[in-house]
């Protein structure tokens, strides 16, 4: 099989041979698009599979954090929002003590990102 690379020599800007030869080439069938309605069905089963479980600390981007109260209590959580909601905390009161705005919130003195 022969290839013609003209305009990738031009785009690349090299001097080369127009024409190129060997490799296996597949044909794609004949009512293959590249965005079909099957592909798309996949993706999105795929996407949903990925995030099936991902509150709170399942999260993959969830950090973790160490949380300090005022009578000297420290406890290591995941997910700082989902675990202020289930507590009884405000998602931004935390993350007011958290950030530094604040420097107490109701019976916590520090939240601080645990690595």
């Amino acid at each position: 099989m022969k290839v013609n690379v003209e305009a990738l020599n031009a785009f690349f800007g090299i001097d080369g041979a127009n024409w190129i030869e060997g490799g296996t080439f597949i044909p794609l069938p004949d009512n293959f698009t590249f965005n079909s309605e099957y592909q798309r069905e996949l993706a999105s089963k795929h996407c949903k599979e990925l995030n099936q479980n991902q509150g709170g600390a399942n999260n993959r981007n969830a950090k973790t954090w160490k949380i300090t109260y005022n009578d000297g209590r420290e406890i290591v959580i995941g997910g700082l929002q989902r675990w202020a909601v289930n507590n009884g905390y405000s998602r931004s009161g935390v993350k007011n003590l958290a950030y530094g705005k604040w420097k107490y919130y109701k019976n916590l003195i520090s939240i601080e990102e645990y690595c």
